[in-house]
């Protein structure tokens, strides 16, 4: 007999993995719920509102679908990076940023879009303020508390600046990366590794008498 919870619980999964996709492609909003049935091959949109209730929530579903795996991930690498003795080592604290995100470019069957779709997400500004579960944000948010301390010799305005510039560089690069499959490249390492000595050093760099004088200035 075919057992309904399993059924739902696949045609649930179906509807993320294609509303990912689609507000990748398109955007939170441009992607019609119509669309995205037709696309996880539903008849009409009654399972999206059966399953979702609305299109906020779909997107919130999409964003824990692989946030749920990658902040455990992130606090793990925390965890070790604290026991470490290195919780001030600023690449360190990158790693604990770029890598457990890194790791979802890793080819699946249904192929990689949601870094893709967290930076449509953080484009449209929806995602990042009104609907990302905080509870999914816990390690992300204590790895830039962390950035932030070895940042208190910096001005306070350049300190933010930095981190919210290393934050989207962080998302927007591995977007790239995703849309060039380098997560199947034999250079996914290297790719990964060079982003953050990148990003690292962007956040340690001195801070140049242009920036100090535009920010007087400001």
């Amino acid at each position: 007999m075919p057992n309904t919870k399993t059924e739902q619980r696949d045609s649930r999964h179906t509807i993320l993995v294609a509303a990912e996709k689609m507000f990748a492609d398109y955007g939170l909003h441009g992607a019609s719920l119509r669309q995205i049935s037709e696309a996880a091959g539903q008849k009409n949109t009654s399972a999206i509102q059966y399953h979702f209730g609305s299109r906020d929530r779909l997107v919130e579903a999409v964003f824990a679908l692989r946030m749920a795996v990658i902040n455990p991930r992130r606090q793990a690498a925390l965890d070790e990076v604290r026991k470490a003795g290195r919780i001030h080592d600023v690449r360190a604290l990158v790693e604990v940023m770029v890598w457990p995100m890194a790791e979802e470019l890793r080819p699946r069957p249904e192929g990689n879009h949601y870094l893709q779709f967290l930076t449509r997400a953080a484009r449209e500004r929806l995602l990042a303020i009104e609907l990302a579960p905080p509870d999914l944000m816990t390690a992300w948010m204590e790895t830039i508390t962390h950035l932030s301390e070895t940042m208190r010799y910096f001005p306070e305005a350049i300190a933010e600046a930095r981190l919210l510039l290393a934050s989207e560089q962080c998302v927007s690069a591995l977007a790239s990366f995703e849309a060039r499959d380098i997560g199947a490249s034999a250079d996914f390492e290297f790719e990964v590794e060079t982003l953050i000595d990148m990003i690292a050093a962007g956040i340690s760099a001195p801070v140049s008498p242009r920036a100090l004088a535009a920010l007087e200035r400001d």
